[in-house]
């Protein structure tokens, strides 16, 4: 029914905005230049000043129109333009999520699970979710969405190889049907078959954004609707005998798909459908010389991600079955509908401040569908649902006044089962000599994820039902100091309480020892159990990290460096000589390093860029995957880390076409494989990958 009215919805703005503006008329007026001016509001009031006549349209339109005027932005406002250089930070961004992956650690295969390296529990989601958080990694959420400004048609291409029969492809088609009304289409597809067995992924997300501005610049609209699907083939990591054959560097096993893996009939799948709508109405009519404006407006949420986990073969890897169930197919589903009513009151002397109050309705169950068993057979004990209201306070400030920036930001619940409450500040100052300092504080009062609270699975040991569970608990304190060629240091310091988080209770059958095979004399391990259940930690954990970044330029040389320092102080669930395992766990020391160098070939007609990137990482131990949860497990048995990342680049830019091609984890010719992304998974080998991204601009 939502995706109904957002469609129709849509088709009434499209006839309203051709109505009030015809396709000749408003080439005859609309002038280019000035068509987006708008700050981080996005586009502003002088962005619809129609200003040159038909007989100069065409001469006009190209000597005015520059690249910055292609501009995307948030519902936040937060607005940038369309980007072509080819710098450093864009190598580290052409990958599978189009961000930096300093912090992530990926897995073998385009498009699957993400370890932490690091963490900012002050920027998660702050109301309750459906939980596998792995695949939400790749997931889009409403507040990422973007929304185009441009003065003609844009269009951009991405295209990067995968590992073994696929690719990755994302296209992006922004237009305008006039100064009032933009629209843009976006579609993400990923296909890999990996390297190792029964390991594939399928992605996809297709998106659809529009902003309306009326043109007596008192209403304006925005709206998206979000379909996206990650889907996994899951092998549960390389068997015990796999993982030894994979350390010894045996020749005959560089094939990876000969490695035996612990399942091979497992598939999870994170989908989901969103239709999203932001308006308000100024009640000030717009003047050049009122600045003043007093808005009411109505946000609307309306979405269902569901995650299912299928096995249609399954083995005792993860315990025993349920009585009478043969096949897994473990299905949870979260319907979401939001509405809030705001009011933004802006003017020059006082900043923008916005108050509203919204109502979030969630239901979160459980779809069992198990032939000849009734709900109460198949999975005892608890209800198979969740469903509650909230009612939340919203209020934001920002002000802004020469080279000082301020801003707040409070949520709080007010009634409801479930509380969500949020409140922080951020102030920033800008010196002369470009020099920033940035301060942030937080405090954070919010529910675990609805998977720790409840969750079905047609696996025995994974049914749970924790209303009692404690809200877990954020402070939060940074400081951010960004020097023009010093370079930038962030400090933050985050107590966590009530931490909530997945802990893997056994992992090796416990009364069970090794037998041995009478016909070939050997020592056969018995079957490996993995069971992780819930838990908080009730001591107080103390996570700082500190982070330099910086660059270095000598003529055509450029040295990119980042470092950071991490440590947790807690009561540690296991001591060794040399590591601790806390229920939160970082690798100490987390660097990466870039030595590129850069110049102009062909008589300027290319830029190319080439370089060495070395990352490294402390060991630590690293979460286990679950793929039956989608999710990772606190473990204390293996560290994971200590080995170098060598990845050779050369990259090139023609006019707005950029060029990647990367030798990754080339080091690993010449080393031995003790490289894992976590336990029973290997990173990836060396391999060779090409990729680029192309600008139109019609």
């Amino acid at each position: 029914m939502a995706q109904r009215f957002f469609f129709l919805f849509f088709l009434l703005i499209s006839s309203l905005a051709f109505s009030q503006i015809g396709g000749n008329d408003y080439q005859k007026k609309y002038n280019s230049k000035r068509a987006l001016t708008g700050g981080a509001d996005g586009p502003s009031e002088q962005d619809m000043q129609l200003q040159f006549d038909e007989s100069k349209k065409s001469s006009k339109l190209l000597d005015s129109v520059s690249i910055e005027m292609y501009k995307f932005y948030t519902v936040a406002r937060d607005s940038s333009y369309v980007d072509t250089t080819l710098t450093i930070q864009k190598e580290y961004k052409v990958n599978f999520l189009r961000k930096d992956y300093f912090e992530l650690l990926p897995f073998s295969n385009t498009g699957h699970a993400f370890n932490r390296l690091g963490y900012d529990f002050s920027k998660t989601e702050l109301l309750s979710g459906l939980g596998a958080r792995s695949k939400h990694t790749a997931y889009v959420e409403a507040d990422q969405t973007l929304y185009y400004y441009v003065p003609t048609p844009l269009t951009e291409l991405m295209f990067r190889t995968t590992f073994e029969q696929g690719q990755m492809a994302n296209s992006t088609i922004a237009v305008n049907l006039s100064p009032q009304f933009n629209f843009a289409f976006a579609y993400k597809g990923s296909r890999s078959l990996g390297k190792y067995v029964h390991y594939r992924s399928a992605n996809e997300r297709f998106e659809f954004s529009f902003n309306y501005k009326s043109l007596n610049k008192r209403y304006v609209l925005l709206g998206h609707y979000a379909n996206q699907s990650i889907e996994n083939q899951e092998n549960g990591g390389l068997n015990r005998e796999a993982i030894i054959l994979f350390k010894d560097h045996d020749p005959e096993f560089r094939d990876r798909s000969l490695l035996d893996v612990r399942i091979k009939t497992a598939e999870n799948r994170l989908a989901g459908k969103r239709s999203f709508l932001d308006h308000n109405w100024n009640l000030v009519a717009p003047k050049d010389s009122v600045t003043t404006k007093i808005l009411l407006g109505h946000r609307f949420l309306n979405e269902s991600r569901y995650y299912n986990y299928t096995d249609t073969s399954p083995i005792d890897h993860y315990g025993d079955l349920v009585f009478g169930t043969n096949t897994i197919n473990d299905f949870s589903r979260l319907r979401r509908t939001s509405n809030q009513i705001y009011t933004e009151f802006n003017t020059l002397y006082t900043g923008k401040l916005r108050a509203g109050i919204s109502a979030v309705q969630s239901n979160y169950f459980f779809e069992i569908e198990e032939e000849g068993l009734t709900d109460e057979e198949t999975l005892p004990g608890d209800p198979s649902q969740i469903e509650t209201t909230q009612y939340l306070l919203n209020g934001d400030w920002k002000f802004q006044w020469n080279g000082f920036s301020m801003q707040a930001l409070l949520q709080k619940s007010v009634g409801g089962t479930l509380l969500s409450d949020e409140i922080s500040a951020q102030a920033r100052y800008q010196f002369l000599n470009k020099t920033t300092v940035t301060g942030r504080a937080s405090f954070r009062n919010q529910t675990p994820d609805f998977n720790f609270q409840l969750y079905k699975s047609n696996y025995e040991a994974y049914n749970w039902y924790n209303p009692d569970l404690e809200n877990q608990k954020t402070l939060h304190f940074s400081l951010n100091l960004d020097h023009p060629w010093l370079g930038e240091v962030y400090a933050h310091w985050q107590q966590l309480n009530n931490y909530t988080y997945f802990n893997t209770t056994r992992f090796r059958p416990e009364d069970e020892d090794p037998v041995v095979d009478r016909e070939s004399f050997l020592y056969v391990a018995p079957e490996e159990i993995y069971l992780a259940a819930p838990e908080q930690e009730t001591n107080t954990l103390n996570y700082i990290k500190i982070r330099y970044s910086s660059e270095f330029k000598i003529r055509k040389f450029a040295l990119t460096n980042t470092l950071q320092y991490q440590k947790v102080s807690g009561t540690s669930k296991t001591n060794t000589e040399e590591q601790v395992s806390q229920a939160l766990n970082v690798p100490e020391w987390n660097l990466r390093t870039t030595l590129s160098y850069s110049s102009n070939v062909f008589k300027k007609a290319m830029f190319v860029q080439a370089g060495i990137t070395g990352q490294y990482f402390t060991s630590y131990y690293a979460d286990r995957y679950n793929p039956l949860l989608g999710d990772f497990s606190r473990q204390d048995q293996e560290l994971i880390g200590d080995f170098p990342r060598l990845d050779f680049f050369i990259n090139g830019r023609v006019q707005r076409t950029r060029l990647y091609l990367k030798a990754e984890h080339f080091n690993t010719l010449f080393m031995e494989p003790t490289y894992l992304s976590a336990p029973g998974y290997p990173y990836r080998d060396f391999v060779i990958r090409f990729g680029l991204v192309w600008n139109f601009f019609q």
